[in-house]
């Protein structure tokens, strides 16, 4: 029986595509009762994507690029019944050396958007 000289690449291998095109959504509401800078209420929301990239610009395995995390984001907005949003932060993540020097060609990525929704 042949034995994997590294077991880490199977696993790795085998996991990879578990953790990557995924895009997760976190609310804070409670603000005891202060409205937004408008005086209407307001959440606060972080929208999370991973995915696995080539060359660090190619979209192999869900999408991390800024406009795609966007777009989730105002689309979960939207779905909340959202009338407004404000951005207040945006960053991405390129693992890249992870696994060297597969990494250097097929990476995960993370791009995170945070901000205010306004409420109708």
């Amino acid at each position: 029986m042949k034995r994997l000289r590294h077991p880490l690449l199977g696993i790795l291998a085998v996991a990879a595509p578990l953790f990557t095109s995924c895009v997760t959504h976190s609310v804070a509401t409670e603000f005891h009762g202060v409205a937004g800078i408008r005086g209407v209420p307001v959440e606060y929301q972080t929208t999370t994507s991973w995915a696995l990239h080539g060359l660090f610009i190619f979209p192999l395995l869900g999408d991390a690029r800024k406009a795609s995390v966007i777009d989730a984001f105002t689309e979960e907005a939207a779905a909340k019944g959202g009338a407004r949003t404000r951005i207040s932060q945006t960053s991405s993540f390129t693992y890249w050396f992870i696994l060297p020097p597969l990494s250097f060609f097929i990476h995960p990525v993370t791009s995170t958007v945070e901000g205010d929704i306004e409420i109708q």
